[in-house]
């Protein structure tokens, strides 16, 4: 719930610095204030604020790339809430059932992965191979969205397109409110692969999935190695 004077540059400055943390490539102003909806003049200022404090860094054309101090920050934020350390143990023991394991959390209407891994793939190669996706089409995002009330939920996608739901906000949350019922999220997609979600955290903070051929009839089983995996790494 936001204050009643919320910091506007605050709020503004942070979703510079996402901008700049998911994007692909080096980040000119202009591009950046055209994907925020914000003017370049206030921009440029956020993002030249954000380079002198190391936050980010300004390349020989002039666009913005992650700082040393934001690799910093994401350091120890893993270090110090210990998901990472304390999940993947036992997200490893996942992948003897041959499916695709994800583990992430939630940021708006975004899904970020901290690990992501096809059956077999080395745990190396599963760790942060992944950027942005739509929480719209992700169990994970459904899972975690299913906590989020349905006001903050249509903040989320104000004026926006849903990916997955072109018939608008009501009917993905529709699909929230059966994962609010569920306790977890379950999306069968076009091509006869399932995923499945399940929260992990009181409250949850993130959450762990599968994504393979699953029957609706074996939906409870998975569910259940999911929830009983969830247990240990939130006790861990």
């Amino acid at each position: 719930m936001l204050p009643r004077q919320p910091n506007e540059s605050l709020i503004d400055g942070l979703a510079c610095l996402q901008a700049v943390a998911s994007s692909a490539n080096p980040l000119g102003v202009r591009e950046a204030a055209r994907i925020l909806g914000l003017e370049p003049t206030r921009v440029h200022r956020l993002l030249k604020t954000l380079s002198h404090l190391g936050i980010a860094s300004q390349t020989p054309d002039k666009k913005y790339v992650p700082g040393p101090a934001m690799h910093v920050l994401a350091a120890q934020s893993i270090f110090a809430s210990g998901l990472i350390r304390k999940a993947l143990p036992h997200l490893e023991s996942l992948q003897q059932y041959g499916m695709l394991v994800a583990y992430g959390v939630l940021w708006k209407d975004n899904v970020s992965y901290f690990y992501h891994g096809q059956p077999g793939m080395p745990v190396e190669q599963a760790l942060g191979r992944v950027g942005l996706h739509p929480a719209s089409t992700s169990s994970v995002g459904h899972a975690l969205l299913s906590f989020c009330k349905d006001a903050d939920i249509k903040n989320f996608y104000r004026g926006k397109e849903i990916p997955g739901y072109p018939d608008g906000i009501n009917s993905l949350l529709k699909k929230i409110c059966e994962a609010r019922k569920q306790g977890f999220s379950v999306i069968f997609t076009p091509k006869a692969n399932t995923t499945m979600a399940v929260p992990v955290g009181n409250p949850p903070h993130s959450a762990i999935a599968f994504s393979g051929k699953i029957s609706p009839s074996e939906v409870q089983k998975y569910y259940r190695i999911l929830k009983e995996t969830a247990e240990k790494i939130e006790s861990a």
